[in-house]
C-alpha cells in the first residue's frame, strides 16, 4: 500500500512472486552479467535514519501522501527546464466544470504551457529527495514523489527546483492510476531511466519494521554494464552504453542464501523481498544500489548488515513465464490472470 492506496492490484508484476525456480529460472545471461558487475560488489543501502530535510545527512527518496480531506496542494504550475522531456511526461490540468479536479494529460506538449499543472505540495509540508536542497547545479537528481489518496493516483518528478520566481520546474514527470495495470506508453522515460514508477519500489521503513515488504524493490548499476535497451516492464531505457543488462531486467537473491537469524527484522525483511519479489533495473547510478525512504525508525545494524550481500548472491531472472503466455499484454503490468 502507498499510504491508503493500493500499489498497484495484487496481480501486476511488482508484486509477483517470482521465487519458484522451476516457473521462473535464472536468465541464461545471469552468470555473464554477474560477472560483469563483478562477483564481489556489496550492496548499498541508498537510504538514511535522518527525518529532518533540512539535515545535511537526509538521505533516500521520501514519498508525499496527500490525503483525500487535505491535500495540501494548489496545484501549481509546472515549466520544463531546456532539454527536458515533456513529449514523453504527464501533466495535470483542471478539469472543466469540476472545480478542483484535475485530469491526466499525456504528453504535455499537447497543451497550453500555461494550463500545466503538478500536485506538488504545498512548501511547509513537501518532501524531496535531497530535502530542502534547491540547487539544480548541486542537488541532484532532486525526485518529488506524490500520492493522491482521493484519487489513487501516483505522480512523480525528475530534477525538480523551484525558482527564484516561485516557478516549479522539472526535466520528466509522470503518473499512474494505482488501481489498474495500465502502463504509460512504450519508450516514454518517467521519474526514472527505466520508465517504471519509483514510489511502489522503494525499501520503506514502515513496511522494514513490521517484517514483510510485499512487494519487489528497485536497483541501479553504472552506465558501462546497462545495455542501450529495455525489457518489460521498464518502458524506456537511457545512457550511451554498449553493456549487456537491460533496463527492466529483474535480479533476484539467491534461494541459498539463508537469511540470518540474528538480523534485525527490517534486515530479514528486506532480504525476504528480494528473495521473494526481486530487484528490477530502474536507472543508471552505482552498481548494486536500493533505494529506499529516509526515516528515523532504520536501525544501523539493519544497513550494516544488508550491506554484507555481494553481488554473488544474486542471480538474474528470466520472466519468460509471464511474457511468453499468451494472456500476456505487453502494455500491462499484469503478471497473473
Amino acid at each position: 500500500m502507498l499510504g491508503s492506496c493500493p500499489a498497484f492490484p495484487a496481480t501486476a508484476i511488482f508484486n509477483t512472486r517470482i521465487d519458484d525456480p522451476v516457473r521462473f529460472p535464472a536468465h541464461a545471461s545471469s552468470a555473464t552479467w554477474i560477472a560483469a558487475i563483478g562477483p564481489t560488489r556489496a550492496l548499498h543501502a541508498d537510504w538514511g535514519a535522518n527525518a529532518d530535510p533540512a539535515a545535511a545527512d537526509y538521505y533516500g527518496i521520501p514519498v508525499n501522501l496527500l490525503s483525500a480531506a487535505n491535500p495540501q496542494t494548489d496545484w501549481p504550475g509546472l515549466a520544463f527546464v531546456a532539454g527536458g522531456a515533456p513529449d514523453e511526461s504527464d501533466c495535470a490540468v483542471a478539469s472543466p466544470g469540476e472545480p478542483g479536479s484535475h485530469a491526466i494529460v499525456r504528453n504535455c506538449t499537447t497543451r497550453d504551457p500555461a494550463t500545466l499543472r503538478f500536485p506538488m505540495p504545498r512548501d511547509a509540508v513537501l518532501l524531496s529527495e535531497g530535502g530542502t536542497c534547491n540547487d539544480p547545479a548541486t542537488c541532484g537528481d532532486r525526485h518529488v514523489l506524490v500520492v493522491e489518496q482521493g484519487a489513487c493516483r501516483l505522480w512523480e518528478s525528475y530534477f525538480t527546483y523551484k525558482t527564484a520566481q516561485g516557478q516549479w520546474t522539472a526535466y520528466s514527470t509522470a503518473a499512474w492510476d494505482l488501481n489498474s495495470n495500465a502502463m504509460r506508453p512504450d519508450t516514454w522515460t518517467s521519474g526514472d531511466a527505466a520508465g517504471l514508477p519509483i514510489a511502489p519500489l522503494l525499501v520503506r521503513a514502515s513496511e522494514a519494521s513490521a517484517g514483510e515488504i510485499p512487494h519487489a524493490l528497485r536497483v541501479t548499476f553504472r552506465d558501462a554494464v546497462l545495455a542501450s535497451a529495455h525489457v518489460w516492464p521498464a518502458r524506456h531505457r537511457a545512457g550511451g552504453s554498449t553493456g549487456a543488462i537491460p533496463f527492466g531486467a529483474l535480479l533476484r537473491l539467491k534461494a541459498g542464501f539463508v537469511i540470518p537469524a540474528a538480523w534485525t527484522t527490517q534486515a530479514r525483511a528486506i532480504a525476504t523481498a528480494m528473495q521473494r519479489h526481486g530487484l528490477y533495473v530502474a536507472d543508471i547510478g552505482s552498481d548494486l544500489y536500493v533505494q529506499g525512504d529516509p526515516s528515523a525508525a532504520w536501525s544501523p545494524a539493519t544497513i550494516s548488515q544488508v550491506q554484507s550481500l555481494r553481488m554473488s548472491d544474486f542471480e538474474f531472472v528470466d520472466l519468460g513465464a509471464v511474457t511468453r503466455d499468451a494472456r500476456f499484454d505487453a502494455d500491462s503490468y499484469a503478471a497473473s490472470w
